[in-house]
């Protein structure tokens, strides 16, 4: 067979199968001139595959514990809480001691930064350290702000790196320094973009425990050591030697200044002693002799009396 003839047939059985679709058209179908078919019995309607949920976007909360605790021992018991924050891969951001005094507890405040899935679990345990007297836990949405931030720092970042193509295309010295000072600018409020965002991710992963030791009594020390009577008399001799040590302290303190005021007055006493010794005349001794020459004087000057002739 030619190839013409095979051409011919092709086109002869091509032209056959169009006859035979236009013949079994149905007569409601459109242009066919039939009577229109029902409303109801036309064709279903498309349906496309089912639409997934949209994403839910993740909420960024910053979280924070505040307590106060009583304990025996301010101090010991912040240190359990720092092995606690340890413990969980977190660690002691600022601690502060006061060890008391005649009008106050002794307290120990810590701040802690734990895991943000390990919170629960160590406000758990630092409960069981003391009696609580109080306990705050709040929670602060942040997504917002980390949106913004992270919509900032890609808007300078696209500028950064649109200037540095500038400066690497350009041809004219102003150009290029007005360039330069942009850049710098772009740059600098950047860093400080990222040094926030920064600062917020640590806030959103690792939360923040703020809390206060307080002693169970002023002063400080606890009240379990003085139990029961041999209790007391402990504590009695505790005061005693701590009076005792006190006035050792003072007597130390004062012993310099006790030497200077006895030297002082030792020598005030020298110099009055001699000037009252200078002043004293010294006592003229009075002889016996001349007692009684005064006394014989005395006679001869008395008048004589005249004796008659013929007395006896």
């Amino acid at each position: 067979m030619s190839h013409k003839a095979l051409v011919a047939a092709v086109a002869a059985f091509a032209f056959l199968t169009g006859c035979a679709g236009s013949a079994e058209r149905p007569s409601g179908a459109p242009g066919s001139g039939g009577a229109p078919t029902d409303a109801v019995t036309g064709p279903a309607p498309e349906f496309g595959p089912p639409q997934a949920p949209p994403p839910v976007e993740k909420r960024d909360v910053v979280k924070t514990a505040s307590m106060t605790i009583t304990v025996s021992n301010p101090s010991e018991a912040a240190d359990e809480a720092a092995v606690i924050a340890e413990r969980v891969d977190g660690r002691v951001d600022s601690r502060s001691e006061d060890a008391g005094s005649g009008t106050g507890r002794a307290m120990t405040s810590i701040v802690l930064r734990v895991p943000v899935a390990k919170l629960d679990e160590v406000v758990r345990e630092l409960k069981a350290l003391g009696t609580v007297e109080t306990a705050t836990t709040t929670a602060e949405d942040v997504t917002a702000q980390r949106v913004d931030l992270d919509a900032r720092i890609r808007a300078l970042q696209t500028s950064v790196d649109r200037l540095l193509a500038i400066m690497r295309d350009a041809r004219d010295p102003e150009a290029l320094i007005r360039a330069e000072d942009a850049l710098s600018e772009r740059q600098a409020e950047l860093d400080s973009l990222r040094a926030q965002r920064e600062t917020l991710g640590d806030q959103i992963a690792y939360s923040t425990v703020n809390v206060s030791f307080y002693a169970q009594t002023i002063g400080g020390p606890a009240p379990d050591q003085y139990n029961g009577f041999l209790g007391q008399v402990q504590r009695g001799w505790d005061a005693m030697v701590e009076v005792a040590s006190g006035a050792v302290m003072l007597f130390g303190l004062m012993l310099p200044w006790l030497g200077a005021v006895a030297i002082l007055g030792a020598v005030i006493f020298g110099t009055v002693w001699l000037a009252q010794r200078r002043k004293t005349p010294a006592a003229v001794p009075v002889a016996t002799d001349t007692a009684d020459a005064t006394a014989t004087d005395a006679t001869d000057d008395a008048p004589q009396r005249l004796t008659p002739p013929g007395a006896p």
